[in-house]
C-alpha cells in the first residue's frame, strides 16, 4: 500500500493477549524465534532479573494505547534460585518481586501453562508496579540457568503518584532538553 507507514501503525496497536494467547501463541513463537508479525516490536529482549521497575520503565516506553497502565512486555530468562527449577531469584535493586498468586492456564481442558502474579516491594510496602509471568511447558522454555518467561510488568489500577511518575519517566528522557545555558554563553 502506498504511504502506509508501519511504524505509525504500531503507534495505534493495543498488545493485550489472553493467558492463553500469551503461552500458546506469543511464547512459542519468542522462544523459535519466529516473527510476531510486527508485535515483536512491541516486546523487549532483556534480562530483567535484578532490575526495579523504575529503571525498565526509564529504558522502555509502555506499549501504545497503554500509556495509563504503563503496559512493558518482557522475553527474559527467569533465573532459577541455587539451581532450584522451583524457586526463581525475586530480587530486584532495593525491591524484590513477591508472588501474589499462581494459577494455571488451561486451553480445551488441557494444562498449557501458568500464570504468577506479582507485586514489586521496598521494605516490605507495595509500590504499586505489578507483573504477570506467562511460563509455557514447552522443553525449550527450561534453559541452563532458568527458564524463559513472557511477562508484562505495569501499574497497579491504585499505583500511588510516585510509580505513576516512574514509568512516565521514559517521556522525560525521550524528550529533546534544553541546552544549558552557562555564564560565559551570556557574555557572548
Amino acid at each position: 500500500m502506498e504511504g502506509l507507514d508501519v511504524d505509525d501503525v504500531f503507534h495505534h496497536y493495543r498488545l493485550s493477549p489472553t493467558e492463553v494467547e500469551a503461552v500458546t501463541y506469543y511464547l512459542p513463537r519468542l522462544l523459535s524465534g519466529e516473527t510476531l508479525h510486527g508485535a515483536d516490536k512491541l516486546i523487549h529482549r532483556v534480562e530483567i532479573s535484578g532490575c526495579e521497575p523504575k529503571d525498565l520503565a526509564a529504558r522502555y516506553a509502555p506499549v501504545p494505547q497503554a500509556m495509563s497502565s504503563g503496559d512493558r512486555f518482557f522475553f527474559t530468562t527467569c533465573k532459577s534460585k541455587n539451581g532450584s527449577k522451583l524457586q526463581s531469584v525475586r530480587s530486584a535493586g532495593g525491591g524484590t518481586w513477591s508472588i501474589q498468586k499462581t494459577s494455571e492456564i488451561s486451553h480445551a481442558g488441557v494444562k498449557v501453562g501458568e500464570v504468577k502474579n506479582l507485586s514489586f516491594k521496598k521494605k516490605g510496602k507495595s509500590t504499586g508496579w505489578v507483573m504477570e509471568e506467562y511460563r509455557c511447558l514447552l522443553p525449550e522454555a527450561t534453559v541452563s540457568d532458568g527458564v524463559k518467561v513472557f511477562s508484562k510488568m505495569h501499574l497497579a489500577q491504585h499505583a500511588p503518584d510516585a510509580a505513576r511518575q516512574e514509568s512516565a519517566a521514559y517521556k522525560h528522557q525521550a524528550e529533546p532538553q534544553p541546552e544549558a545555558v552557562t555564564a560565559s554563553m551570556h557574555a557572548q
